[in-house]
């Protein structure tokens, strides 16, 4: 265990697996994303969940629910929010109230689903019979949807799936079909009620039936209007990879082989893991690292073999952003996600989406921007300022695509873009 004193956060490192793994057969880059609310923020819990919510969960039990989707963990940094699992196939994030399961190439997200809400119920208290808060799921177009396993080898089964688990899901197929498009699909409770809430500890029941601090504990409480919260998810899904940039990504280890040549480079190993330490490297090299401008912050990154890297940042120890990497050429693909408000940094999205392209060079890429509406937004969600600062051209790109969607208490955008010629 590896412990960050200036950052608060510790590390655990999967020697066995990251030492070993060799991802020479990787192909396809786009994600399948799944993030399940159980309460709009760690101060609501449901009634029975344990106070550190599904943290509770131990390591070991993510561990088996993960080899269920058919990945591995190669290290977590925990700090006092999140957990956040730096993956064989991309990244897990697990908060007090909320998950989020992000995996690529063949892998069965959706098969992991039972085990899953298992772990939750057992470890948790949260009743089988009950509806998460809210759930999400969504990816990319696949490169190669012929290779996925059942049910990802069509939105039809997966949204099946989901249904089999979920009440009220609404699904979605965003852009051009012809070209690049995102999936979507979104559950919750019809009348967004759940049942009585976890009493805080040291609070005392009041005349009016509420806790002292003005948090209601009646039964069937609404947990939107107990807890208003905020929520923002920022996605840049990038193919066709400058091949300058793309190389940046690839390395000559030999996988089981634990010395790393470029040990020596740019930046100590801090978890003796050739893996991890070159990582480490690349992250800096590239400017990963600069993305936001803050010296709060914990990336835990991971170089494999022959090719690729992921990536997970713990922001100020309650938001994340996270980078995957699939630097073949042919079938190139790299993604940004995140929930960091830009503006608390002194940026704009369309600020961090420059950065983000600056480091890849694609030939074309899509960005989403998922954020839920407050009565701060005025009535057109097109209007509300974070939404203005989303990008309508870039430099050495046009945009060729522009949607946006009221889904709910949510908007949604989704852009295209396209390079205007070969990017160096």
């Amino acid at each position: 265990m590896i412990v960050d004193p200036v950052n608060h956060t510790s590390k655990f490192v999967n020697h066995d697996v990251s030492v070993n793994l060799d991802s020479t057969d990787a192909f396809e880059g786009p994600e399948k994303l799944l993030e399940i609310w159980f309460a709009p923020d760690e101060h609501c819990l449901p009634y029975g969940m344990p106070e550190s919510g599904l943290r509770e969960i131990p390591r070991q039990v993510w561990e088996q629910v993960l080899d269920v989707v058919q990945c591995k963990v190669l290290s977590v940094v925990s700090s006092s929010k999140m957990d956040a699992f730096v993956l064989s196939e991309s990244s897990l994030f697990v908060f007090a109230n909320k998950l989020i399961l992000k995996t690529c190439g063949t892998t069965t997200l959706l098969v992991g689903l039972g085990p899953l809400l298992d772990a939750v119920s057992e470890y948790c208290g949260f009743p089988k019979d009950k509806q998460p808060w809210r759930v999400f799921y969504s990816r990319r177009s696949f490169m190669f949807p012929d290779r996925q396993k059942h049910p990802h080898k069509s939105w039809k089964d997966e949204v099946a799936c989901l249904d089999n688990k979920f009440a009220n899901g609404s699904s979605y197929v965003i852009g051009d079909v012809q070209k690049d498009h995102w999936y979507l699909y979104l559950a919750g409770p019809s009348d967004d009620c759940t049942f009585p809430r976890r009493t805080v500890p040291g609070s005392t029941l009041g005349a009016s039936g509420s806790v002292s601090n003005g948090t209601s504990i009646t039964n069937g409480h609404n947990l939107s209007a107990d807890a208003p919260f905020d929520d923002e998810t920022l996605e840049i899904l990038m193919t066709d990879l400058n091949p300058v940039h793309a190389n940046q990504f690839c390395s000559d280890r030999i996988p089981g082989v634990e010395s790393n040549n470029m040990s020596s480079v740019g930046a100590p190993a801090d978890d003796e893991d050739p893996g991890h330490d070159q990582g480490n490297i690349v992250t800096k090299l590239t400017g990963i690292d600069q993305i936001y401008p803050t010296l709060k912050q914990t990336v835990d990154s991971f170089c494999f073999t022959p090719c690729g890297y992921s990536c997970n940042g713990v922001v100020n120890q309650g938001n994340y952003f996270t980078i995957h990497v699939t630097p073949e050429q042919g079938f190139s693909y790299a993604s940004f996600e995140t929930n960091v408000p830009a503006a608390k940094y002194g940026m704009s999205n369309a600020d961090v989406i420059e950065k983000v392209v600056n480091i890849f060079r694609p030939g074309r890429f899509s960005t989403t921007f998922m954020r839920n509406r407050n009565e701060d937004d005025e009535s057109d969600p097109d209007s509300a300022f974070s939404f203005r600062c989303l990008p309508s051209k870039l430099n050495g790109y046009q945009r060729t695509e522009r949607i946006l969607y009221e889904l709910g208490d949510y908007s949604l955008v989704f852009i295209t873009f396209e390079a205007n010629r070969a990017l160096k």
